[in-house]
């Protein structure tokens, strides 16, 4: 029988293992780069081309001077939301479905603007 001092370990293990695997497996980092601004008047660009199954790595730049821009996933678009403050860029990734089809990910200060960009995912 294990002492709860390996219990505990165990389990951080576990958990430490399953989060790193996540990582891997849902981010599409290591992608092709695109690149979405986010001034005054909402994201750009509106529409991103891709092909099923591509891995996207977005990074987005604030140059909105408000506070706090959001990106995340819309309508089941599994994408990580992040938060990007007033004057810098963040990363994220994303893997885009293996089914051809339009993805939208949207781009907005709460309460503000918003803005959809649609992913069209193309087969190959």
């Amino acid at each position: 029988m294990r002492t709860p001092r390996e219990l505990l370990l165990l389990v951080v293990l576990v958990v430490a293992l399953a989060a790193a695997v996540y990582a891997c497996g849902s981010s599409g980092e290591g992608g092709r780069e695109v690149r979405l601004a986010q001034p005054d008047h909402g994201c750009t660009p509106e529409s991103v081309t891709a092909t099923t199954g591509e891995k996207l790595n977005f990074v987005v730049t604030n140059e909105s001077g408000k506070e706090p821009y959001e990106v995340e996933g819309e309508g089941g678009t599994e994408l990580e939301e992040i938060i990007v403050p007033e004057g810098k860029t963040r990363e994220v990734g994303y893997d885009v479905p293996d089914e051809p089809g339009t993805y939208e990910i949207k781009c907005y200060v709460p309460g503000d603007i918003e803005t959809i960009i649609e992913v069209k995912a193309t087969a190959p």
